[in-house]
């Protein structure tokens, strides 16, 4: 599923078979937002799509229906987060899904409760746009950036703020983070400049190692391929890169616990993959035991309107399928066919056999931060009283 600055969302499904005999078949593609999109996420069967409009639309993928829209922002929808408690992996489609946190340009973060789309709460603390959220495997602690150059953890046990940090440094003076993520184990977090990556420690939330990159840094993710630990980034160059994150950035890190003010270091990719003439908007890891055979596939969308499926597997390395949509991509999510009914499936052709040439588809002034009051939501001593939220608020779907 894609979104584009077109508006449309559109659904594709792909029977692959070797680079020559790539089949897309367009499941559905319309205009779902007045404006452009630009956020997406899935988890279990929603969907959930954002955009400059300030609508955050609801979808049912085992039904293939709109369930409505969550209106709560007043300003675009920048980011959208399901919680993943207990699954590692970040992209991964498993995950619970139990909550979605919706960042926006007005500075707030709201978490809404899928169970009834209910808003549970909103963390307010930025003073400007929300660039980029994300949420700990734990699922009991997020983070954000914004335009206001900080850095926010929140409780997300007690809807509270957790610590904030100023993004500072002569290095990268007055920059601000446009996206953030954990490290698989959540020992780490990684926030992308403009073209550069700060590591931090969880546990102090001190700057560990910098990293510089060639060209401006477009999309961001951690992803765990053959066994291995990456962060792998998306550059306006078209070049999607990939860093051994144990080998080529940990082992660099300080063993104390002080603020790292050396420059950021140019650090030479693992490998890398050009698919795209230029800027790499977005990238969904797919790696399914069932519908992929356990092979890893990368997909990227850029602003030249290409949809670049990848083969990971040790050895190959190489684009396995192209689309081009005619309109230019911002975001990009994948999920296994299953998640639909069997009775709403609308495959036409189930093999690269029976589709025989067939033509597819149909027509604040002070920064703080307490690395105790981390630790604490981090390693609770013992389980709680459930919390009552006093401002949940109910939002009736349109």
């Amino acid at each position: 599923m894609v979104g584009s600055y077109e508006h449309n969302l559109m659904c594709l499904s792909v029977i692959l078979g070797g680079a020559s005999e790539a089949v897309f078949q367009r499941i559905f593609h319309f205009q779902a937002h007045a404006l452009s999109i630009k956020s997406i996420d899935i988890a279990k069967r929603y969907l959930v799509t954002g955009s400059n409009d300030e609508h955050i639309k609801i979808y049912d993928l085992q039904k293939r229906k709109e369930l409505g829209d969550l209106l709560g922002h007043q300003g675009t929808i920048t980011a959208l987060k399901f919680s993943n408690e207990g699954v590692i992996d970040q992209d991964s489609t498993d995950k619970s899904g139990k909550w979605l946190l919706s960042g926006s340009e007005d500075g707030k973060i709201i978490i809404w409760r899928t169970k009834d789309w209910e808003m549970f709460g909103t963390l307010k603390g930025h003073q400007g746009q929300v660039n980029d959220i994300a949420i700990h495997p734990s699922g009991r602690v997020a983070i954000s950036v914004s335009e206001d150059q900080t850095i926010r953890l929140w409780n997300l046990m007690t809807v509270k703020k957790a610590a904030v940090l100023k993004i500072k440094g002569r290095d990268h003076l007055g920059e601000k983070g446009e996206f953030v993520r954990w490290s698989l184990d959540g020992n780490y977090f990684i926030v992308g400049l403009l073209n550069q990556i700060l590591v931090y420690k969880t546990s102090t939330a001190k700057i560990v190692f910098k990293m510089k990159f060639p060209s401006t840094l477009m999309s961001l993710k951690v992803l765990k391929v053959n066994n291995k630990e990456y962060v792998v980034t998306g550059l306006g160059n078209g070049l999607i890169q990939f860093y051994d994150y144990e080998e080529q950035i940990l082992k660099s890190t300080l063993e104390d616990e002080k603020v790292w003010e050396a420059k950021a270091e140019v650090v030479e990719p693992e490998f890398q993959l050009r698919g795209h003439t230029n800027r790499i908007k977005d990238l969904s890891y797919y790696n399914h035991p069932i519908e992929t055979n356990g092979t890893p596939y990368l997909v990227s969308v850029g602003s030249d309107s290409r949809i670049v499926i990848w083969d990971l597997s040790e050895g190959v390395k190489d684009q396995v399928a192209v689309y081009d949509t005619g309109e230019r991509l911002n975001c990009v999510v994948t999920c296994a066919e299953t998640v639909e009914k069997s009775s709403t499936m609308k495959r036409r052709f189930n093999s690269l056999e029976e589709m025989n040439g067939e033509e597819a588809g149909f027509s604040e002034s002070e920064y703080e931060t307490d690395g105790e009051e981390i630790k604490k939501i981090m390693m609770p001593k013992k389980k709680g009283k459930k919390n009552k939220n006093k401002n949940k608020v109910q939002v009736t779907l349109e």
